[in-house]
């Protein structure tokens, strides 16, 4: 596997224009060769503490004079009183040492080695389809797939899909730079449209990035959500196979890796995974995946609060100690293409970033970006909303090894874990499952879509049952003393109390634990009294 740079892309997606917040704390700079007494570092400390108190006082305030689900503020006294008390958070953040520049800066410039010869040797005059190829990511990976060599490139996207224009249309077809490139509207709900486009391009590659992509909409569109990823992925996957793909690269999310979830989105995205994981060990295609985190080109918080600002309108934020992890769209194109080099046939192989960096706080981002705006404008909490709820369950940590923490990848996943050569990417494979639990599940959730009577809401329960169903499985091949780990961790009752974890969601994950730990203890004990019974057995006469 070659280490070759790859200088036409390192750092090439990433912000041009962002500010570096690791230059000085208000109040006074930071030289590397300064040495600090004990009093200067108690007097730090007790800064950033009293600093740290305050900031919980003036979210109150805020809290208080603004309660979740009221509308946006109009009333010319609240408005004056919400935007001295934002600028008090402002000087509460500074006097902890943030704010000093973009809270994601790390994010924007961190790169991932790409593997450019053994990219470009497995793209050289391919034939490559692209699900989701007129989206942020898949415009993107295109103008790679051109520029590392690709010989055809066809997108299949929705996006331009019209109910009063023929499906499987041909929406054009050119060159970009030295390769060709088709676009394809089809809708990939629909398996006999996608299949045309399968027969007429034949494709030796595919890249399956199509997908309800935000969470708060799949909890409204669960009907939309569930047919696209779940059984789009089923199409795609079948004509993978029936076509004679060579290989296959999923996008995924890190929210899959919950062993449990009750969100739409997340779920969904599992149900993917695990019908890549049953295609990898039983068909003929080889496939990889990748798990993305919050795609900072593509944010959808941060244009909500870019869009408040542009209309001179305060900013909305879900609730304060909200914390996300984010990546740049240069990682996001390295994941992908560096999947088709780790992949490896009758394995899902899955990739990620491993050095994701501190999470940042979103209440944070959107002080930072009214500072950057030079307005006069503030902030005001409206809750979580739906799709969004879900904390991270504590137990999905792997803490024996906390200089490795990445919430991408759970405790019982990470038993697989190896990086590659460079050291920039984690790579892992799933936990086994019981492939006929997830056929059977696959099919109640297909009937339950094509029930016009039945709610929305009980193909989400579905759906909810499916995954506690599979995930149940794949703890029978966890280890005990993993799953005893896994408990310990997720189950401190501080932890608990403090994160305020659905009782639903928490009881479901240890639900499935313990049975999956019961499961895993009847094998170990069978096998035993199968090996007992070997060596006791009477001698044949």
């Amino acid at each position: 596997m070659s280490q070759k740079d790859a200088s036409p892309f390192n750092g090439s997606f990433a912000s041009p224009d962002v500010e570096s917040p690791h230059q000085s704390i208000e109040g006074f700079s930071i030289s590397p060769d300064v040495e600090f007494s004990h009093q200067s570092i108690e007097t730090s400390l007790s800064t950033i503490g009293q600093a740290a108190a305050r900031k919980v006082d003036i979210i109150a305030q805020i809290q208080a004079l603004v309660p979740i689900g009221a509308p946006e503020p109009t009333e010319p006294v609240l408005i004056a009183q919400l935007k001295g008390l934002t600028q008090a958070l402002i000087s509460a953040y500074k006097a902890e040492g943030c704010l000093q520049g973009d809270p994601f800066y790390d994010a924007w410039t961190r790169n991932i080695h790409l593997y450019e010869e053994d990219v470009r040797t497995e793209l050289r005059g391919q034939r490559i389809l692209v699900t989701g190829g007129e989206g942020y990511v898949g415009r993107h990976l295109i103008e790679a797939l051109a520029a590392l060599g690709a010989g055809r490139v066809v997108s299949v996207d929705k996006v331009r899909c019209h109910p009063d224009l023929p499906a499987n249309r041909l929406l054009d077809e050119g060159m970009m730079g030295e390769m060709a490139i088709a676009h394809y509207a089809v809708d990939m709900r629909d398996p006999a449209t996608l299949e045309q486009v399968f027969a007429a391009e034949k494709p030796d590659l595919v890249f399956h990035l199509a997908a309800q992509r935000l969470p708060g909409l799949a909890e409204i569109q669960i009907h939309e959500t569930t047919t696209s990823n779940i059984l789009g992925t089923r199409n795609l996957i079948r004509l993978c196979e029936a076509y004679g793909v060579q290989k296959c690269i999923f996008s995924s999310t890190g929210k899959a890796s919950r062993y449990y979830t009750g969100e739409v989105y997340a779920a969904s995205k599992k149900l993917c995974e695990w019908q890549f994981a049953q295609a990898a060990e039983l068909g003929k295609v080889t496939y990889a995946m990748v798990r993305f985190t919050h795609m900072l080109n593509n944010s959808s918080f941060c244009e909500q609060f870019e869009d408040k600002i542009a209309q001179e309108r305060p900013i909305n934020v879900h609730a304060p100690n909200r914390f996300i992890v984010g990546q740049n769209i240069g990682e996001a194109v390295h994941l992908l293409l560096n999947a088709l080099v780790f992949a490896e046939p009758k394995k899902l192989k899955f990739v990620l970033c491993r050095n994701l960096g501190w999470p940042t706080e979103t209440l944070e981002v959107a002080l930072h970006k009214i500072l950057e705006s030079g307005k006069d404008l503030f902030i005001y909490f409206q809750g979580v909303p739906v799709g969004y709820e879900e904390p991270l369950f504590r137990g999905q940590i792997d803490w024996d090894n906390p200089s490795e923490l990445n919430t991408l990848i759970n405790a019982a996943e990470i038993l697989s874990r190896h990086f590659d050569p460079v050291g920039h990417m984690l790579v892992a494979e799933l936990t086994p499952f019981c492939t006929k639990t997830l056929g059977d599940h696959l099919t109640a959730i297909e009937a339950a879509t094509q029930d016009p009577e039945l709610p929305e809401a009980d193909i989400k329960r579905v759906v909810e049952e499916a995954v506690l169903a599979i995930a149940t499985t794949s703890f029978a091949h966890v280890p005990p003393e993993v799953i005893l780990k896994i408990l310990k961790w997720g189950m401190n009752p501080n932890y608990c109390r403090e994160e305020k974890i659905p009782p639903k969601v928490l009881q479901n994950i240890v639900m499935a634990l313990m049975q999956g730990l019961n499961q895993g203890l009847t094998q170990t004990l069978d096998h035993c009294v199968e090996l007992v019974s070997r060596l006791y057995a009477p001698n044949p006469v």
